[in-house]
C-alpha cells in the first residue's frame, strides 16, 4: 500500500511540474544535470502548424566541442572571470589588479572572453533556473539571430526583406527600420506561439535590446544609406519611436497568453530604464517581471534600473553555475560564478517555478505579487525599482503555500510577518530556500583571497605581445569563472551566470554584458539593418 501511494505521489508530482522556457544561446542539452529535467514533448507539425515547418528545434552540435580548445587560454579567460567577480565583492589585490588590467587591454583576449561567454550562456541561466527546489523542468528554446544555436527556431521570415531598389536613400533608411521591427516581433510572436503550445508556465528572456546599441546601429545605417551625419535629435525621436512601436506589438502578443508568466533581464548598461528604453523588459503587464541585478542589499553597479520600469532586485553578482562540459577535461561538473541582469531573472524564474509547484492554483499575476509584495524593501531602493525590495524566497514561498487556505491578500501579509514558522520542507521533494547571503560566503570562501605575481606569471601566455593599460574601472567585472584545476561544490540552491550575448533584432544581449558583443555584428557586412540585442552579464 505505501508503495502505491509514494507512486501515486511521485505521479502527481511529475505530471505537474512547472516548466521555465529559456530563451538564450550556448545551452548544452547533454549536460548530464541539465539533461533529465529537460521537458521532451514536441509537437507535431499539422496543416494548422504550418507556421512552424522549417523550424529546428534539435540542432546541439554547437556544444559538441569547446570554442575555446587552448587549455592554457582557458586557465586565462577562467581566472579573469573570477577575478571579475571577485572585483564586484571586495576588490582585487594589486598583483591581481596588475593582471586584470594588462588582459582588460588585450583586444584579442577579450574577444575570446566574449565567445567563450556567448558558448555558454545559456548553460549559465539554465543552472540558475535550476538552482533549487525539485519538479521544475526547462524548455530551452534559441529563437534569437545568432551563430550558435540552443533549440533552434529558424525562422525563414528573418532573412525576408522589402526591396529597396529605386527607392531615396531616406525611404531607405525609413524601410530598414520597418523591417526591423518586424524582424523583432515576428520572431517573438512565434516563439509565444510555441511555448503556449508546449503548456509553459514560466518564460525567462535573459537578452535585450538596449538603447545604446539601436542609437549607434541606426546612426551607422542612416550615414551608411545617405552618406551624411544624422541629425541627432532627430536620431533621438526615431529611436524613441522604435522602442515605442516594438513594445506596443510585444504588448498584444503577449496578452494572447495570460497564462505564461515573463520574466525579463532589466539589462547591464548601469542606466535608468524610465529614461532610455530597453526591450523587451519595458514592457509593463500583470504577467511580466523586470528584474535588476543586486549586489548584497544594493543595486549592483552595472545593472539598470527605473522606478516606473524594473520590478524587483535579485541577486545578480558572483553567482555560481554550471559550464559546458565540453570545456571539462575530466568529465566532472564544472562551474563558475557570473554576473549580470541575467543572472538574477533566472534567479526570479526559479523562485517562480517554486511558488506554482507549492500552488498550482495561482495565476501569474499572483505569482508576480507574491514576488512583488514578499521582497525585503530597502530605503535606497524606493526610487530605483518599482517595489523598493529585493527577493525574498523564504516569504514568498510561505505566501504560496498559506494561499492555499487563505485569501491571497492575507496569505502574502501573513508571510511578511514572520509569525508563522515556515516547515522544514514546504512541498513533497522541495528543500527549503536558501539565502542568498550564505551561497554567496560559499563561493567568496572557495576563491584565492590573493594570488601571488609568481602565479600570475605561470599562467600568463609565453607569447605576450606589448598591451596598452586601460583603466579597469572602465570595465565592469563579467563573470567569475574559477579555474578548471578547482571545482567548487555548487550548493542545490544557488547558481548564477552570465549574459546570453545575441546579435540581431530578436537576440538582445544577455543582462550581464554591459556592451552589446562585437564579434557578431562586425564579423559580417550588415545586409540589413541588424539591430543587436545582448545577453544580460556586465
Amino acid at each position: 500500500m505505501q508503495l502505491i501511494v509514494f507512486l501515486l505521489v511521485s505521479w502527481i508530482n511529475l505530471a505537474s511540474a512547472t516548466t521555465i522556457a529559456i530563451i538564450d544561446t550556448g545551452f548544452d542539452l547533454d549536460h548530464d544535470f541539465l539533461k533529465p529535467k529537460i521537458l521532451a514533448e514536441e509537437i507535431s507539425i499539422t496543416p494548422s502548424l504550418k507556421e512552424f515547418h522549417g523550424w529546428n528545434f534539435h540542432d546541439n552540435s554547437h556544444l559538441k566541442e569547446p570554442v575555446i580548445k587552448d587549455q592554457s587560454l582557458l586557465q586565462e579567460i577562467l581566472l579573469y572571470r573570477n577575478l571579475r567577480a571577485k572585483g564586484h565583492k571586495e576588490g582585487l589585490s594589486p598583483s591581481e589588479f596588475e593582471w586584470f588590467k594588462k588582459k582588460s587591454a588585450d583586444k584579442d583576449f577579450q574577444d575570446k572572453v566574449k565567445i567563450f561567454k556567448r558558448h555558454s550562456h545559456g548553460t549559465f541561466v539554465a543552472g540558475i533556473a535550476l538552482r533549487e527546489g525539485e519538479n521544475i523542468q526547462l524548455f530551452p528554446i534559441r529563437g534569437l539571430h545568432i551563430p550558435s544555436p540552443v533549440i533552434a527556431v529558424n525562422d525563414s521570415t528573418a532573412s525576408e526583406s522589402v526591396s529597396l531598389k529605386g527607392k531615396t536613400p531616406e525611404e531607405k533608411f525609413n524601410e530598414e527600420i520597418k523591417n526591423s521591427e518586424d524582424r523583432v516581433i515576428k520572431k517573438f510572436s512565434k516563439i509565444c506561439r510555441y511555448l503556449a503550445l508546449n503548456k509553459i508556465d514560466i518564460v525567462n528572456a535573459s537578452y535585450g535590446i538596449t538603447y545604446k546599441n539601436i542609437t549607434s546601429k541606426f546612426r551607422e545605417k542612416f550615414k551608411e544609406l545617405t552618406n551624411n551625419e544624422i541629425d541627432e535629435p532627430r536620431l533621438q525621436s526615431i529611436v524613441k519611436k522604435y522602442f515605442d512601436n516594438i513594445e506596443k506589438r510585444t504588448i498584444k502578443i503577449i496578452l494572447k497568453y495570460p497564462k505564461m508568466l515573463f520574466i525579463f533581464s532589466a539589462g547591464n548598461s548601469g542606466i535608468n530604464n524610465d529614461e532610455f528604453p530597453h526591450y523587451p523588459s519595458k514592457v509593463r503587464l500583470p504577467n511580466t517581471i523586470s528584474v535588476g541585478a543586486m549586489n548584497g542589499d544594493f543595486l549592483a553597479s552595472f545593472s539598470n534600473y527605473g522606478f516606473r520600469h524594473v520590478d524587483i532586485g535579485a541577486p545578480g553578482v558572483a553567482i555560481l553555475s554550471l559550464v559546458p562540459k565540453a570545456y571539462s577535461h575530466d568529465g566532472r561538473d564544472l562551474y563558475s560564478p557570473s554576473s549580470g541582469t541575467s543572472m538574477a531573472a533566472p534567479y526570479v524564474s526559479n523562485l517562480a517555478a517554486q511558488i506554482l509547484n507549492t500552488n498550482n492554483l495561482l495565476r501569474p499575476q499572483d505569482m508576480k505579487r507574491i514576488i512583488m509584495e514578499t521582497g525585503d524593501e530597502k530605503e535606497h531602493l524606493k526610487s530605483k525599482l518599482i517595489s523598493g525590495s529585493i527577493v525574498n524566497n523564504h516569504k514568498a514561498i510561505k505566501a504560496a503555500l498559506l494561499s492555499r487556505d487563505l485569501d491571497l491578500n492575507q496569505a502574502i501579509a501573513l508571510a511578511k510577518t514572520g509569525l508563522i514558522p515556515m516547515e522544514d520542507s514546504i512541498s513533497i521533494g522541495q528543500p527549503q530556500a536558501v539565502g542568498a547571503d550564505a551561497l554567496e560566503k560559499k563561493v567568496f570562501d572557495s576563491f584565492p583571497k590573493e594570488i601571488s605575481p609568481q602565479e600570475l606569471e605561470e599562467i600568463q601566455s609565453t607569447n605576450e605581445e606589448s598591451l596598452q593599460s586601460s583603466d579597469p574601472k572602465t570595465e565592469k567585472p563579467d563573470n567569475l569563472n574559477r579555474p578548471l584545476s578547482i571545482v567548487p561544490v555548487v550548493p542545490s540552491s544557488d547558481v548564477d551566470q552570465a549574459p546570453s550575448n545575441q546579435n540581431g533584432e530578436l537576440s538582445p544581449q544577455p543582462s550581464e554584458e554591459k556592451r552589446p558583443s562585437s564579434s557578431q555584428s562586425e564579423s559580417q557586412p550588415q545586409q540589413t539593418l541588424d539591430l543587436g540585442s545582448e545577453p544580460s552579464s556586465p
